[in-house]
């Protein structure tokens, strides 16, 4: 089984990606999914969320209050770090017990946003990159999350220089155009495994 990991910054166009794979009847594991078993209520990594954070980033249900934790995340590097030290321990054991959940299959796709900043590679036999302009993806997340350029940006600063997952990535899919045209170049990469 081959595994390929895709990455990208916000607002690139990863699940526009994954998406179009899962249409063709690849399967896609998505480390964001996998993030959300992790945060159930209960859960270890919820556990050590609460004693090392605190209660504000809880809703009164006990679930993860994600946009909060996100605010926090975004403008502190030092809580950065901890959640995800938390997390990826464990996000890692779940993906590896979902990829051995695919016995046939011929090649899997592992979505991981941060695949390069969590040294993740291990995990892919080979990385792709979804970039696109910084204007675009600046827009894109505008519109699509309600955020303001200010905070779009926050979240940018954080995650590593696109030039830097550029020379990182095995293939880099530049996804500045239509959605036919990504579609296309998605379909060439595609032809070893059909």
């Amino acid at each position: 089984m081959r595994r390929i990991g895709i990455t990208g910054g916000i607002g690139s166009g990863k699940s526009e990606v994954t998406d179009y794979l899962r249409e063709k009847g690849y399967p896609v594991i998505d480390a964001d999914e996998v993030a959300r078993e992790a945060a159930m209520p209960g859960e270890p990594a919820m556990l050590s969320l609460r004693e090392e954070i605190g209660d504000e980033i809880f809703l009164e249900d006990g679930t993860l209050n994600r946009q909060e934790l996100a605010k926090i995340m975004f403008t502190d590097s030092m809580t950065l770090m901890t959640v995800n030290e938390i997390f990826h321990g464990d996000i890692k054991e779940r993906i590896e017990a979902h990829v051995n959940e695919q016995h046939d299959a011929q090649v899997i796709f592992i979505s991981v946003p941060l695949l390069f900043e969590s040294d993740a590679e291990w995990m892919a036999d080979e990385t792709w990159l979804v970039t696109a302009d910084e204007d675009l993806r600046l827009r894109r997340v505008m519109g699509r999350d309600g955020m303001t350029e200010e905070e779009v940006r926050a979240r940018m600063s954080s995650q590593m220089p696109e030039e830097e997952k550029r020379g990182r990535a095995d293939v880099v899919i530049e996804n500045n155009g239509t959605k036919k045209e990504l579609r296309t170049f998605i379909d060439g990469l595609l032809e070893p495994f059909v």
